[in-house]
């Protein structure tokens, strides 16, 4: 009876481990591979963008068994092309998603984005022009598979605010892509 009793308090014990862990990595499907990255553009509309070109474009490397953790969970790039009057601009150059420590305390780090979306969670980023100010990049796990990335900088109302300290808003959505999008 003893050699039984053990046998059986020890699947209890796997299945409750298993059932635990599985219910701790369910975005785990959302990291990206080396090999690959989340690529997107824009949204084009203007009630979704602002202090952004309709031309910008962003990548994103995720490690989502990360995103609770006191390191940063991946990192973020964007590119705008070059125009006739405008250099190429990398505003985020591999910058880290970087956690924002006291919201893990805040009923803020579980804000919801409505249906279609898994896991919303925020981060601090930093622009590759360290002049400029830094931004928040909401990043929303969509149930389809893709990731959106809203890009916030409150900005100041001064008029003679520079270019990295103006407003910045724009919505990006994401689809899982191998290489580096092209960037």
């Amino acid at each position: 009876m003893t050699g039984e009793r053990a046998r059986r308090g020890s699947t209890i014990s796997l299945l409750a481990l298993a059932s635990i862990t599985s219910g701790c990595n369910d975005v785990d499907r959302f990291s990206t591979r080396p090999d690959e990255a989340y690529c997107g553009a824009i949204t084009l509309g203007s009630p979704f963008r602002e202090g952004l070109s309709p031309r910008v474009q962003m990548r994103l490397t995720l490690d989502a068994s990360l995103l609770d953790s006191d390191l940063p969970p991946g990192r973020l790039w964007t590119f705008e092309a070059a125009t006739q009057t405008r250099p190429e601009r990398r505003l985020l150059d591999g910058a880290a998603l970087r956690p924002i420590r006291p919201l893990a305390h805040d009923a803020l780090s579980h804000f919801e984005m409505g249906d279609g979306r898994e896991r919303n969670t925020l981060f601090a980023v930093s622009p590759s022009d360290p002049a400029e100010e830094a931004m928040l990049a909401f990043l929303s796990l969509r149930s389809d598979r893709g990731v959106e990335v809203r890009l916030v900088r409150a900005g100041s109302e001064a008029q003679e605010a520079g270019e990295g300290r103006r407003t910045v808003f724009g919505m990006f959505s994401l689809t899982r892509r191998e290489g580096q999008c092209g960037f």
